[in-house]
């Protein structure tokens, strides 16, 4: 993760970070909770802001330690306000 480091070096980010893998699906870095969820919408909550993933077959492969991998297909991520957790 040297890359992130130097990409936003600087940045007041905070630990959230986001990969979307080849093939489908993606993981988070830094996820406080989970909101809402289906297969078509997910809601992640992070420190520094909200991630609404949109897609299909969404399903939660892995949730630890603030690490999440989620399999199915992602056709959006939309970044929102910072709000408090449900």
């Amino acid at each position: 993760m040297r890359l992130f480091d130097e990409i936003f070096k600087g940045e007041t980010l905070g630990t959230a970070r986001f990969t979307q893998i080849v093939g489908g699906g993606g993981y988070f870095e830094g996820v406080k909770t989970v909101g809402d969820f289906t297969p078509e919408r997910i809601v992640l909550y992070f420190p520094s802001g909200v991630l609404t993933v949109e897609g299909t077959g969404l399903s939660i492969g892995k949730y630890c330690d603030g690490d999440l991998r989620l399999l199915g297909t992602i056709r959006c991520v939309r970044l929102g306000e910072h709000a408090e957790a449900k």
